[in-house]
């Protein structure tokens, strides 16, 4: 088992008590009632990734859709470090975070988590539309 698993799960424990890492290196954490973030480490990695959907592509204009996604990302601003890519799998825009566990304490990850949820929240609302949840 990955060692920064361990310490991770307990800043999480500490956050949500009733949510903890799956063997796979994911959680999925409740935002609010529409909300869900996921949390993955990879085995042998040092960083947490933070993902969760944005929004599906407009079928009649997919190219507004993707300026706007490019747009966001420019400097980084509005999003605070986070930055949305094409998810072939989900078939959606996602907004992604990478916290790098060795430099990080509870306290740096649930204001991860904070600023992630106000990111996505901002994303979901200059797209124009939200993502099924």
């Amino acid at each position: 088992m990955n060692p920064h698993l361990k310490t991770v799960d307990r800043w999480l424990s500490q956050r949500l008590p009733n949510t903890s890492f799956d063997e796979d290196g994911i959680a999925s954490l409740g935002i609010n009632e529409r909300t869900a973030v996921f949390l993955e480490i990879p085995v042998e990695s040092e960083v947490c990734h933070f993902y969760a959907p944005v929004s599906t592509l407009d079928t009649e204009a997919p190219d507004k859709d993707l300026y706007g996604a490019l747009t966001l990302n420019r400097f980084g601003r509005p999003l605070g470090g986070c930055w949305l890519a094409w998810d072939p799998e989900l078939g959606m825009i996602t907004l992604c975070y990478n916290l790098h566990i060795p430099s990080s304490d509870a306290v740096s990850f649930c204001n991860a988590i904070d600023n992630f949820a106000v990111a996505l929240s901002e994303a979901r609302s200059a797209l124009g539309h939200m993502a099924p949840t």
